[in-house]
């Protein structure tokens, strides 16, 4: 996207990263999650959150928080990075996490997510860390497109029980060498 940058984000991005955050959620999986989930995402919540997460990066840990910015200086996508969670998924050696990629759906498609990809990975690279793995929605259909598009392969599964009648199916997705992914 000619233009458009990605960068570390501030502080003062973690309302907009929860602006984007929102309203990417609400438009991805308006048909994958309960609406009641969907109704609990506010950018008040959102915010907070992000401003917690993007302090601590701020500090000597691994976590990596970025946005990206359209060519008017506007977020509209962001992606966050960090140590693996999943202790099976570090066992096989997938030792960092890419924890979220939101894009607006407006700007999806034009290589924002992909830019996002390539610096969570030099980020993560830059730890030593080797291979990193994220969830996915298993009906998350355009979301699984892109990661394998850009090499993932699916390295785990977990099932979540929403109530009674909906489960949810995540896929994990890993790439083994990141190395490999930020020489493209």
């Amino acid at each position: 996207m000619v233009g458009a940058m990605t960068r570390r984000a501030q502080m003062r991005d973690a309302r907009a990263i929860a602006v984007v955050h929102v309203m990417t959620s609400i438009e991805t999986y308006a048909n994958l999650l309960p609406a009641e989930t969907l109704n609990a995402f506010t950018v008040e919540w959102r915010a907070k959150q992000w401003q917690q997460i993007i302090e601590m990066s701020n500090e000597p840990d691994d976590t990596g928080v970025l946005v990206a910015e359209d060519e008017g200086n506007t977020i509209v996508g962001f992606g966050c990075c960090n140590r693996q969670r999943s202790e099976e998924l570090a066992a096989k050696g997938f030792n960092g996490e890419f924890q979220a990629i939101y894009v607006l759906p407006f700007f999806q498609g034009r290589g924002l997510g992909r830019s996002l990809m390539f610096d969570m990975a030099r980020h993560l690279n830059e730890r030593s860390i080797l291979g990193a793995s994220c969830w996915v929605l298993r009906d998350n259909d355009r979301a699984r497109r892109f990661y394998e598009a850009l090499g993932g392969q699916i390295v785990g599964r977990r099932v979540q029980e929403l109530g009674a009648e909906q489960v949810l199916v995540e896929f994990a997705y890993g790439w083994q060498r990141l190395d490999l992914m930020i020489s493209e």
